[in-house]
């Protein structure tokens, strides 16, 4: 897998906020404090991203 582009989108807290997209949506979930930011920063190559 080759990640292109990454971008913020939005911030949402109700369903009814969600941004509508046609692509497949990946959750990452699990404890505090296990590396779930440090993965997703690491897969998309950027430090700071999440």
């Amino acid at each position: 897998m080759i990640i292109k582009t990454v971008e913020f989108v939005k911030s949402a807290v109700k369903p009814s906020q969600y941004p509508e997209y046609d692509l497949p949506e990946i959750a990452f979930a699990g404890r505090s404090n296990v590396g779930k930011s440090s993965l997703i920063n690491t897969l998309i190559q950027r430090k700071n991203m999440v």
